[in-house]
């Protein structure tokens, strides 16, 4: 009797459960809190009260009619250099919004989502766009040695010319030109120029006198470093990390989905100190319909310092300011020992700290081996007399003292997220490079569409300039389509290659000394895909352990002429490194590997060898 008495009392309680957990789980059409489509009103304060209104439940969907949506920056705030946050979802649990293909369109200087300490966040069916993007675009119609001439829709790119200076007119601003990178691209397949990189007008276009010849054609007098033929595209900047347009920071489990996103005034989505983030579907490219050749101004996504796992799914980009993907964690530089147990790091304008009790490695300064693990117990900024940051204290559960220099790096272990990329598409319309990624966490890169401007995939580890951390240990890349990659990126001025040194270019800061040199990266294997290419390099490798180039096929195409380095596998300061089974054209150039700080032994090949060269 007493069980049946229990099982009653259970099945209420659940019942009641469920009753609770319905009431608290809310669907609500935006419109019936005035938010109307198609009218160009701000959306922005009616969707601040409706979030500030229904920020307590267990669970919110908000569901948005077709059509278009507004959202305007505050005037105050674009006056101060502010950005107005369109949807704060700061300290939200459960929250799906729901766009029904939707276009969302901003105006000045906003950020169209910021999701802060907030977990489980969904965003799906919408499109993000400017109506006056913070990029001009104009088309050459004329280029000589003393001036080039240029259209400009003054509609879409509204400017005046004022003593000789040309100022953009935006919504809320009125800018330049900045000097960062005013690209070139093609008129008919908005790919960017062939071997052209950053500039590639020179840098005089930056302080040239600017002339009004009529009929929206605009005269810039200077010395151009190349004459583009005529209909050729280019994009001048106004500016660079603006804000971005989807924030994600100190986040759990967002899944983003089945989002357009044609501009942003900086990175397209950017996590930070983030956990488990999912890009479903998600398109970041040039809005085609507007006759635009660029997207976002940065890097159409970022994620610095985060864990669990990334997971890119059917996604594309086209048009982004710089690379598809970056995803890493930062080195801290240890500027003094203050005593056993402390030290002080150097501060780093991204700079991503440790948690309480976070684990992390020490790095040898000289090797860059992670051949020491500490306890991170606290962390203090600590500040000089002015009250200027002059770097952070850390102190650790052990002696430090033998172990860790001043001069060596710290890595946060904790923070090294694994990675998924697979069927997307990368073009080049793109600047830069497609994937650049240094995890030591599993990455998986499978079944994509490479035809990347600069390297398709870059893997690095930078302890000189970014200092975006660190060596891999788990990668692999197969079944994947290389077409017609690393275009671009030598620059004319400074002449060093900028994008890359290969499709595949694995090129940390490290420089192998000697046959002996210890590897940073480890287990990378390239297998069973298609390159399909007009030069030699395939793949650039410096200082890895346990590498393999297998099974993979490579065709000559004739769609560009040869220009680099005559080798198709570089390997610099490489350890046992398997090579076979690749399937060459006829026609493919070099057949060849070269290698540098190796001996021959470190090279084993099965099936049909390549000639090796030793380069001194």
């Amino acid at each position: 009797m007493n069980n049946k008495k229990n099982r009653i009392i259970l099945t209420i309680f659940f019942l009641l459960a469920g009753i609770s957990i319905h009431v608290s789980s809310h669907t609500i059409k935006v419109s019936e809190y005035g938010i109307r489509h198609n009218n160009k009103e701000n959306s922005i304060p009616l969707l601040k009260k409706l979030l500030e209104d229904n920020k307590n439940h267990k669970s919110l969907t908000l569901i948005f009619e077709r059509g278009r949506y507004d959202f305007y920056a505050d005037p105050v705030n674009q006056s101060n250099d502010k950005a107005t946050i369109a949807f704060d979802l700061e300290l939200m649990k459960n929250v799906t919004i729901d766009g029904d293909s939707a276009d969302f369109i901003f105006h000045g200087k906003v950020m169209p989502f910021y999701i802060y300490k907030s977990s489980n966040i969904h965003l799906k069916n919408f499109n993000i766009d400017w109506d006056r993007p913070y990029n001009s675009q104009a088309k050459i119609i004329k280029a000589t040695d003393e001036y080039i001439d240029v259209l400009i829709d003054k509609k879409e790119y509204p400017y005046e010319i004022v003593n000789d200076s040309i100022w953009f007119l935006g919504e809320g601003w009125r800018k330049g030109i900045v000097p960062q990178y005013t690209n070139l691209y093609d008129e008919d397949t908005k790919n960017i120029i062939y071997q052209t990189r950053d500039r590639p007008l020179g840098n005089d276009l930056y302080n040239a006198k600017v002339s009004c010849l009529g009929e929206n054609v605009v005269r810039f007098h200077f010395k151009p470093l190349i004459q583009p033929k005529n209909g050729t595209i280019v994009v001048f900047f106004h500016g660079t990390y603006i804000t971005n347009g989807i924030e994600v920071k100190e986040s759990i489990d967002t899944k983003l989905e089945n989002i357009n996103i044609y501009h942003t005034l900086s990175c397209g989505v950017h996590g930070y100190k983030s956990e488990n983030i999912s890009l479903l579907n998600v398109h970041i490219i040039n809005n085609e319909t507007k006759g635009r050749a660029f997207s976002t101004i940065a890097d159409a996504t970022h994620f610095n310092g985060c864990k669990g796992h990334i997971l890119f799914d059917n996604c594309s980009v086209s048009g982004a300011g710089d690379d598809f993907m970056n995803i890493h964690g930062m080195y801290a530089k240890v500027s003094k020992i203050i005593d056993s147990k402390a030290v002080m790091v150097a501060p780093n304008g991204r700079y991503i700290g440790f948690d309480p009790k976070a684990n992390a490695w020490a790095l040898d300064s000289a090797t860059m081996q992670r051949n020491y693990k500490l306890k991170v117990m606290t962390q203090h900024p600590q500040y000089d007399e002015e009250n200027k940051l002059e770097g952070y204290i850390l102190t650790f559960d052990r002696s430090i003292i033998g172990k860790v220099k001043t001069g060596d790096l710290l890595e946060n272990k904790d923070r090294t997220p694994t990675l998924t990329v697979r069927n997307c598409k990368m073009l080049k319309k793109n600047r830069a490079r497609s994937i650049l990624v240094t995890t030591p966490a599993n990455i998986l890169i499978e079944n994509n569409y490479f035809s990347s401007a600069g390297a398709a995939i870059l893997i690095e580890g930078d302890t000189d300039l970014w200092f975006e951390s660190g060596a891999v240990k788990n990668v692999v890349i197969r079944n994947n389509v290389f077409e017609d990659c690393y275009t671009s990126g030598n620059n004319i001025q400074d002449n060093p290659w900028g994008w890359g040194e290969a499709v595949i270019s694995i090129t940390p800061s490290v420089r192998p000394s000697g046959d002996d040199f210890p590897a940073y990266h480890h287990n990378i294997r390239i297998e069973k895909n298609i390159f399909r290419h007009y030069d030699y390099s395939i793949l650039f490798a410096r200082s890895v352990n346990n590498l393999s180039f297998t099974n993979n096929e490579l065709i000559k195409t004739s769609t560009y002429p040869q220009f680099y380095r005559k080798t198709n596998l570089y390997l610099d300061g490489c350890r046992k490194v398997k090579v076979g089974g690749n399937r060459f054209s006829n026609d493919f150039p070099g057949k060849n590997i070269t290698i540098k700080h190796m001996r021959l032994t470190d090279i084993s090949q099965f099936g049909t060898k390549l000639t090796i060269t030793e380069e001194k």
